[in-house]
């Protein structure tokens, strides 16, 4: 009896041990098998921004539109499969002017992304080639999370 105890302790414990590695690598398989794994660059972008006292803001690049509306080349994102992602913003001539870093994964339905700017959570939903996300979020850099994020990005790898 007394050797009992301490066997159904030890395979309670490799129980314990095989289920957290076997849940660890189940994660990682489901990260590397995630269609968003590679690169995209926006196409469209509808924000709004919410106003005190005043009606809402509006930006609003569709399709063909965002380097004359923007002023800038699409941004690029490039999601990788251990959970790191870099978005880079490029002049119009193709100098790159800023590289945002940070870490993503999946939690529920949601794109969960975090950076030194913070955490946001975007709905997305994937067509073929094209990636939908929505977020509320801020936009504006007033300290409200209240600005609506519609956008749209195309597979470029």
């Amino acid at each position: 009896m007394k050797r009992l105890i301490p066997m159904a302790l030890f395979c309670l414990m490799l129980g314990a041990c095989t289920n957290e590695k076997k849940e660890q690598n189940q994660a990682q398989t489901n990260l590397k098998e995630n269609p968003l794994i590679g690169t995209w660059a926006n196409v469209t972008l509808l924000v709004t921004m919410k106003r005190m006292k005043k009606n809402d803001s509006l930006l609003q690049a569709n399709e063909g539109e965002w380097e004359e509306v923007l002023k800038i080349k699409p941004i690029e994102t490039t999601f990788n499969s251990d959970s790191t992602f870099a978005s880079q913003y490029f002049t119009l001539d193709g100098q790159n002017f800023n590289t945002t870093l940070g870490k993503w994964w999946i939690e529920n339905d949601s794109l969960v992304m975090e950076s030194e700017n913070g955490i946001t959570k975007y709905d997305y939903r994937i067509q073929g080639n094209r990636v939908r996300f929505r977020a509320t979020l801020d936009w504006d850099g007033d300290g409200e999370v209240d600005d609506s994020y519609d956008g749209v990005q195309v597979r470029i790898d």
